[in-house]
């Protein structure tokens, strides 16, 4: 099935078949190169080489391309909702509102040891965006596109009907520049990568400060967002306040098992624990939302569904953190379900009567392939098959 998800150039596609993703993702395209990447180093090479060429050099306020940022989405048209959201130009679109694929870029070169001059300058990108985000990388929209761009992305996350993003306890938008948990984790494996093909103690010191930075948020944090809040408003229930005038967006979910598997917080037992809570962890996978929050619901895109492929992050999480009946409870779960779809589903959900497809799922999506691939090989993304059998 693997071949079913590559382009003729060899690179990895984000969805099979006719579906509305099926085109050349950054975030996507990279988790899947990484997903088969013992089976398929090619597929590595091709993904990390179609979008270096089509790497940021310049700043663009509409498509928020910068110098050293790798894409998050490439199609010979703009896709329906950038249409209908008023996006002014037609033809060929090369998107750049994505606040992590230069991350996945990173952990993906350092997979299969390349350090050209794309990996150089997707590392500039990664430190100006430390620097410009007070040691987090943040992200903000633009006059169009995404308001939320780490992998939970959506235009507008209170008025999605679907569930997608992630929402304030009272379920208005968080104010942006954002900080969001799974792309803070993703920045803790760049910089792990960064250090281990340079060798270059400042990417170690920043390491190490966005550790202590994520290791000293609540645990329960979705997200932090740009503060202090606005005079006279008064914060939500759960909200409080952390380093640097932030306000933290709470919610536990999945992203739990992201900093698990990241390594990136410095006591990861309290993690791994909520993170198997029965709020999150079912039969089936890990819920990207638990289902005790007020923003919850079973079938909600990003707000309680289940994704094949961030399950398979929190499974690797959890087995690294010494929770190995609860990560093996994952990775069968997971299994089991996609068996019961009877495809590798985009996500799905889990209820009272067991798993339930989700109309807004594709059917087959290529990092659902490719977790299914990993789960039943052992593969975590970040050591050898074999040391996890």
């Amino acid at each position: 099935m693997i071949d079913g998800l590559l382009s003729p150039e060899g690179w990895a596609y984000a969805s099979s078949g006719a579906g509305r993703f099926h085109c050349l993702f950054g975030r996507d395209s990279l988790i899947t190169a990484l997903q088969v990447l013992p089976a398929r180093p090619d597929v590595a090479r091709a993904t990390l080489a179609a979008l270096a060429a089509r790497q940021g050099t310049r700043y663009d306020p509409l498509t928020l391309e910068e110098p050293g940022k790798i894409g998050h989405e490439f199609r010979e048209a703009p896709p329906p909702s950038f249409v209908a959201a008023g996006w002014p130009v037609a033809g060929d679109f090369a998107y750049y509102g994505t606040a992590d694929a230069t991350c996945w870029f990173l952990v993906l070169s350092r997979a299969v040891g390349e350090f050209g001059p794309a990996t150089r300058a997707a590392a500039d990108w990664l430190a100006r965006a430390l620097d410009e985000g007070g040691g987090l990388v943040r992200h903000a929209p633009g006059e169009f596109g995404l308001g939320q761009q780490g992998w939970r992305d959506t235009i507008d996350a209170a008025g999605d009907a679907d569930g997608g993003g992630f929402l304030r306890a009272d379920g208005t938008n968080p104010a942006p520049p954002l900080a969001d948990i799974d792309t803070q984790a993703v920045a803790v494996a760049a910089l792990r990568a960064l250090v281990g093909l340079t060798g270059d103690p400042e990417w170690a010191r920043r390491l190490a400060a966005l550790r202590a930075r994520l290791s000293a948020l609540p645990l329960e944090t979705m997200a932090v967002e740009a503060g202090p809040r606005a005079a006279g408003v008064a914060p939500t229930p759960g909200e409080s306040p952390a380093a640097g005038g932030d306000v933290v967006v709470p919610g536990a979910g999945s992203q739990l098992g992201w900093l698990l598997w990241a390594d990136a917080v410095e006591d990861p037992a309290p993690y791994a624990a909520r993170l198997c809570e029965p709020d999150i962890l079912t039969d089936f996978g890990l819920r990207t939302l638990a289902a005790t929050d007020p923003n919850f619901r079973p079938d909600a895109y990003h707000r309680g569904s289940i994704w094949p492929f961030d399950s398979w992050l929190g499974w690797g999480g959890l087995h690294a953190a010494g929770f190995a009946a609860e990560a093996e409870r994952v990775r069968a779960g997971v299994l089991a379900a996609l068996d019961t779809l009877g495809s590798a589903h985009e996500l799905y959900a889990v209820t009272d009567d067991g798993v339930a497809p989700i109309s807004t799922s594709n059917a087959v999506q290529a990092w659902s392939v490719g977790a299914r691939w990993a789960l039943e090989h052992a593969f975590d993304g970040v050591r050898p098959p074999a040391h996890l059998s």
